[in-house]
């Protein structure tokens, strides 16, 4: 357990771009005998995905939201910590809507796994699954969670670093009047100047807004702005 670590430290810490990652990442869990990697960030009102799972998964997962139900993901959030899993030995503690989707990833070839989280600024979390089409994982040893731990670490900053393209993300948009209001916002108007500008009331701007922040999970306007401009949305 402790050598794999050390070589995704590794290959994080190599100071090639975007695409020499991700093959080093493939070749990594090739060598390891998962053949699947997924790195997964849920932030606030973005979520996101960088993995070598078949791009058809990784649609269905993100268009059903599947993220919400999801027992790797909600247990991640709860331990804090490295763990495995495996569909065919949890698969009396779930939901009936976790089981779909469970059977649903096996027909990707996605049984089992080891789990890595880490928080992330903000209130945001990351976390590294190596995944197998195998119906269970078998560890000689226990995982060092603090080599663990440090290991996405940096794997989450040279992602973070080299803003690596998602290869699947959250599939919520914002509505014409929103994408609108924030371009305005963007140009440095408040909600009353947007009215005046726009010629509408100033509750439609505000409703709009409150929607669009409950919608997408951030408290505030200038996160939902920033996550309007980091997916290029207005």
């Amino acid at each position: 357990m402790k050598h794999w670590l050390q070589k995704l430290t590794d290959v994080t810490a190599i100071g090639h771009g975007v695409n020499g990652m991700k093959e080093a990442l493939v070749a990594l869990s090739e060598e390891l005998g998962f053949g699947r990697f997924a790195f997964f960030h849920a932030g606030n009102g973005h979520s996101y995905a960088v993995s070598n799972y078949e791009q058809e998964w990784q649609r269905v997962y993100f268009e059903n939201n599947f993220k919400a139900v999801d027992p790797v993901v909600s247990k991640a959030k709860t331990v804090q910590r490295a763990f495995t899993w495996s569909w065919e030995q949890d698969k009396n503690f779930l939901t009936r809507q976790q089981k779909d989707m469970y059977s649903a990833s096996s027909d990707f070839g996605i049984r089992s796994g080891i789990t890595i989280p880490i928080r992330t600024p903000n209130g945001s979390m990351s976390m590294f699954t190596l995944a197998a089409s195998g119906s269970a994982i078998s560890l000689d040893k226990d995982i060092d969670a603090v080599a663990a731990a440090a290991a996405v670490g940096q794997l989450h900053s040279r992602i973070t670093l080299l803003r690596a393209e998602p290869t699947a993300q959250d599939t919520m948009l914002f509505t014409p009047k929103e994408a609108k209001y924030l371009r305005w916002i963007e140009a440095g108007k408040t909600a009353e100047e947007i009215a005046q500008i726009e010629g509408v009331k100033y509750n439609t701007v505000r409703i709009n807004l409150e929607n669009a922040k409950k919608r997408f999970g951030v408290y505030n306007i200038t996160q939902l702005t920033a996550i309007a401009i980091r997916r290029n949305l207005i």
